[in-house]
């Protein structure tokens, strides 16, 4: 399959593939020694569905295998935490090769029902159309005012695991409304800062001890325009909700299309697919997902266009509604929340050293 990115700049391009097919293997033979004299669908199945036990076991093969570090099945999970980020995508490709399921091993990485699994849905709409009915069950639970809201493709990303051309990336799901809205996010939280300068220090209880945690206190100073500028962020808040409605609605009437993005994470292989809409999603099956999105393949030159439209927008609006509030709001008038606190669990920060 042809795929528009640059295999030249492949970020694991020095990992011994070989040595990684091999050590998988190894694991999966360690787990059940029949398991290679089994049907595809029976090897799918039990990749997906092995207890905690057998997952610890492929685990400690994959570590002594790959790094040469052996250890007991009680401290798999601890070793495996503590292993540093450019060592632990040569234990995560392995590991796909032993619970992905499909054509491109795709894992689906986020939590599910009990006793569910990816191929309980065949294809993308069916798992977003159930993940839209969850949410909207847990909403009405939550909230009794909530009024509930029509389905689009992919409100929320999700992500996932798969192999491409023999590579192994990390991935994101995402719907072309939500790419746009998350781009919009990321540019007004600059732009916000032009307009009214801030930053977040510490408060008097930042890190004190709190049951099983610290607390997380941090107060947003904005020399003195700290009403102002939560102000503005309410405003913001309501606007990219209504522009991620306006634009889904406006997508989910374009053709079926897929868009490839890359966005250079670190040391991370890490693609974005962008769906333009519902559509797209029923086209395209778990199992057979790069083959089923290889047609609808589109250029990605639309995405940024539609993203310089509406930055466009956005700071039109985030420029009027700053002078209206320097104008005319009244920082005095406090509006009424809910005090909240917040409590973080030892080590939270540790991976972001």
């Amino acid at each position: 399959m042809k795929m528009p990115i640059n295999l030249k700049d492949y970020k694991l391009a020095h990992v011994d593939k070989n040595e990684i097919k091999a050590a998988a293997r190894k694991a999966m033979m360690a787990a059940n020694n029949l398991y290679y004299s089994w049907h595809s669908d029976k090897q799918e199945n039990y990749r997906l569905t092995m207890d905690d036990k057998t997952c610890q076991r492929i685990q400690q093969v994959l570590l002594d295998s790959l790094l040469g570090i052996k250890c007991s099945l009680k401290e798999v999970d601890m070793v495996w935490d503590d292993i540093p980020i450019t060592e632990l995508n040569i234990l995560n490709w392995a590991r796909l090769l032993t619970s992905g399921i499909g054509e491109d091993f795709i894992f689906l990485n986020e939590s599910m029902a009990n006793n569910t699994t990816v191929l309980d849905f065949s294809t993308l709409y069916d798992y977003n159309y159930d993940d839209y009915l969850f949410q909207e069950k847990a909403n009405k639970q939550d909230f009794p005012d909530y009024k509930g809201m029509d389905y689009y493709a992919l409100r929320h990303s999700f992500w996932f695991r798969l192999i491409i051309q023999e590579n192994f990336y990390y991935a994101t799901g995402t719907s072309l409304a939500s790419y746009i809205k998350d781009e919009l996010d990321e540019v007004s939280t600059n732009f916000i800062n032009q307009l009214i300068p801030h930053e977040y220090v510490e408060g008097k209880d930042n890190g004190k001890k709190e049951k099983s945690g610290f607390l997380w206190d941090m107060k947003l100073n904005a020399n003195g325009l700290e009403g102002q500028l939560d102000e503005l962020n309410h405003r913001l808040y309501a606007y990219l909700n209504d522009c991620w409605l306006t634009l889904s609605q406006r997508f989910s009437h374009s053709s079926p299309a897929v868009y490839i993005g890359n966005k250079n994470r670190d040391d991370d292989p890490h693609l974005f697919f962008i769906f333009t809409n519902e559509q797209t999603l029923k086209q395209i099956q778990w199992k057979h997902f790069l083959s089923d999105i290889e047609p609808l393949i589109a250029d990605f030159s639309f995405v940024t266009q539609a993203i310089i439209n509406e930055t466009d927008l956005l700071k039109s609006y985030l420029t009027k509604n700053y002078q209206d509030i320097m104008e005319n709001f009244d920082p005095k008038v406090v509006k009424l929340k809910k005090k909240r606190k917040i409590i973080m669990a030892p080590g939270v920060f540790d991976d972001f050293d």
